[in-house]
This record gives C-alpha cells, sequence and structure tokens, in this order.
C-alpha cells in the first residue's frame, strides 16, 4: 500500500539505499535508469512499472550521436561548472539534444551547473542547468539575456561566433561567482 505521504515517502528512500546502496544497484534489478532514489519513488509510488518507465527514457541512435557531441567537448570551469559547446553542422533538433546533454552532464562527479551551446542558424541557443545547490543558472543566463528557474534556463543570442558567446557565458559565470 502507498499512501504517499512525507513519512512513506522517507521509508521507501530509505529501503531503496538500505537494499540497493547506490541508484545504479537500483537501476541494475529494476532494469531501470533513475537518478536519484527520489525519482524511483515518485514513479513506483505512482504505480508506474519501472519497465514501462524506462521505455519512456530510450534515446534513438542519431540523437545519441548528436548528444555526443557535447559530451565529447567538456571542460570544467571554475571547479564544479561543466561548460560544452557543438559548432559546425546543426539543425533545430539540436535544442533538445542540448538540453538533454546539460542534464546529463549534472551526473558528473563535483559538477554543480552545467551550459551547453550550440550554433542554430544565426543563433547561439545555451542551455543552462544547476543541482539548485550552489550556482543559480537564471540570473546567469539573464546577463545574457536569457531567462528561466534557479536550476534550469537557457538564453538564444546573436553573435557571430559560438567562442564569442562562450566568452561572454564565462564572464557572466564570473560575476555570479564573484557576488
Amino acid at each position: 500500500y502507498w499512501c504517499g505521504d512525507r513519512f512513506a515517502q522517507a521509508s521507501f528512500r530509505d529501503y531503496a539505499k538500505e537494499k540497493y546502496g547506490t541508484v545504479d544497484a537500483l537501476n541494475a534489478s529494476w532494469g531501470t535508469d533513475f537518478r536519484t532514489f527520489g525519482a524511483a519513488q515518485y514513479l513506483r509510488g505512482a504505480g508506474a512499472d519501472p519497465t514501462d518507465v524506462y521505455s519512456l527514457f530510450k534515446t534513438a541512435p542519431s540523437e545519441l550521436s548528436k548528444e555526443a557531441r557535447f559530451h565529447t567537448a567538456i571542460t570544467i570551469y571554475k571547479g564544479n561548472i561543466a561548460i560544452s559547446a557543438c559548432d559546425g553542422d546543426t539543425d533545430e533538433s539540436y535544442r533538445i539534444i542540448a538540453s538533454k546533454a546539460a542534464d546529463k552532464m549534472l551526473t558528473l562527479r563535483g559538477v554543480d551547473a552545467a551550459f551547453t551551446l550550440v550554433r542554430i542558424g544565426d543563433q547561439i541557443h545555451i542551455s543552462g542547468r544547476s543541482t539548485g545547490a550552489t550556482v543559480n543558472v537564471q540570473l546567469i543566463l539573464e546577463k545574457l539575456g536569457g531567462g528561466g528557474h534557479f536550476d534550469v534556463a537557457g538564453a538564444q543570442v546573436e553573435a557571430d561566433s559560438v567562442s564569442s558567446v562562450l566568452e561572454a557565458l564565462k564572464a557572466s559565470i564570473d560575476d555570479y561567482l564573484d557576488k
């Protein structure tokens, strides 16, 4: 029986941590790909079959190849901020791919925020993600004309090069961290 109150939620998290130890072990046992015990708890509590949920997160091979362009170009800035840029042959699908890549970059150890940059047409699109612990990506991207929330934000910048927007992003990060 699942009542979903905070006590049941805490009990489930404790149970899952005790039984599986890590989210990776839970995923291996359930055949899923959850990032946190909380996500597994919520979906299980809502009556979702873990294998059905897992199928929702499947990726097409072409999307995975596009996302890999971001993951092979990650740099760590200021010790806890992952940044990756993709320039060259891109299309509209890269808007979503960049967002997914930023989400996955947050799973890197020691990373509290992640930014991806991609040229689409005449604009450089930036996706920002944060764990919410120490970095507010909204405040950083507002300086570049963007917006969003403290943990999810974006911007579109008219620019000649990805590298010039990357330098502006780093300057905005520096300003944010100096305050």
